[in-house]
């Protein structure tokens, strides 16, 4: 497959999250697909398809905008802002009606037209902020971490 069909390949991975359609995955997604995050790794389609399910029923509004792609050979890396608002139990956490808002990077290995493998990097203290159950308090040296000139300044 050529870059810019990988790439029209994880627009539509893309377009089928956002329509909640997940039926469609089957069209661009090998059935053997590995899912590795921050907070899950899954393998086989059926359980790709449930983390996403999930995550729809955590944020009913989940909305992943594509930011940028790249892309060299088989693989496709992208950017994407995740929104949406915590209606649902999120690791433990009951919902809380706060909006979300997650830049997310997610990187890509097709084969032979579907997705065998992606891998999403997240910051999921930062999910944990704007739901409220962890403080700003956590950063290293607090709320105004960093200072300027202090990372580098010896103590």
């Amino acid at each position: 497959m050529s870059i810019e069909k990988n790439k029209e390949i994880i627009s539509r991975l893309f377009e089928i999250v956002r329509s909640h359609d997940l039926s469609a995955l089957e069209e661009v997604c090998d059935e053997s697909i590995v899912y590795r995050s921050p907070e899950v790794e899954v393998q086989g389609l059926d359980d790709y398809r449930e983390t996403i399910r999930e995550m729809i029923e955590t944020f009913p509004d989940l909305n992943p905008e594509l930011q940028e792609m790249i892309g060299e050979g088989d693989r496709v890396s992208s950017v994407h802002i995740a929104r949406g608002t915590h209606e649902g139990n999120y690791d433990g956490i009951a919902p809380t009606g706060r909006r979300m808002e997650l830049v997310v990077s997610d990187h890509f290995t097709l084969r032979g037209g579907k997705v065998i493998e992606h891998r999403e990097f997240n910051d999921v203290l930062t999910i944990f902020r704007q739901l409220g159950v962890a403080s700003d308090e956590l950063r290293p040296g607090g709320r105004d971490w960093p200072r300027r000139g202090t990372l580098l300044r010896p103590q």
